[in-house]
């Protein structure tokens, strides 16, 4: 236990990963929105906690939370097999991709058939660009590095654009797209951590994640209580 792991070698498309992520962090502090919540995360959603709460509402907020913590936990599974090519890493994606889905029909009640099946698409992409950016730093290919980059942040706004689509008054266009900035950003902190092998980094860029989502979850289920109270009550 006393000989410390000599760090990975870098490749250099990796670096361009970091300096991009270190872009969209500053990116969503400047995006037109007010970052007030702690640890610098948007707070300009006009549904707050002050929704009214009954036993719907909160059951509601869990399941959401359920959903979100699932899609984090299983994009960290995924770093971690497709970074290591570990034999489970096709039935781990699978089980990634299918929380899009599920992420999807939980709002098909309120939108519709055509609104959930359009956010699964784009949170299905969203998980085959980052594994496309994970792939490309792991081989230093810097070329493939900032065409996913651009793919992954124009499918961010896509999907900030659905949401707000759906409901412009609780869900403003940009303080959804600095939320699902700062989604990538924290997730990048996290695939650039692993592959470098800092595992104390790595462990607390996840818990950054792990926070960020509870309140992204928290801020979409109020909209969506907020924009139909009388479901709730």
């Amino acid at each position: 236990m006393g000989k410390s792991t000599a760090a990975r070698p870098v490749p250099l498309a990796l670096t361009a990963l970091v300096a991009f992520f270190s872009a969209l962090a500053a990116l969503g502090v400047s995006g037109g929105t007010a970052m007030g919540h702690t640890g610098g995360h948007a707070m300009t959603m006009n549904a707050t906690h002050s929704t009214e709460l009954t036993a719907k509402s909160v059951a509601f907020h869990a399941d959401m939370r359920k959903l979100w913590e699932d899609h984090i936990t299983w994009t960290r599974l995924a770093i971690i097999s497709l970074e290591g090519n570990t034999p489970d890493t096709k039935a781990t994606v699978a089980r990634l991709l299918r929380n899009q889905a599920d992420l999807g029909n939980a709002v098909k009640p309120y939108y519709g058939a055509t609104a959930g099946k359009a956010l699964t698409k784009l949170l299905r992409e969203h998980i085959l660009i980052a594994a496309d950016l994970i792939a490309a730093a792991k081989a230093g290919d810097s070329t493939k590095v900032a065409d996913a980059q651009e793919r992954w942040t124009a499918n961010a706004d896509q999907i900030s654009a659905l949401l707000h689509a759906a409901n412009p008054h609780n869900w403003p266009l940009a303080a959804l797209k600095a939320e699902m900035h700062m989604h990538l950003k924290l997730t990048g902190d996290e695939a650039v951590a692993h592959l470098q092998g800092k595992w104390a980094a790595d462990v607390a860029a996840y818990d950054k994640v792990h926070e960020h989502i509870l309140h992204m979850s928290d801020l979409l289920a109020d909209g969506i209580v907020a924009q139909f109270p009388n479901r709730f009550r």
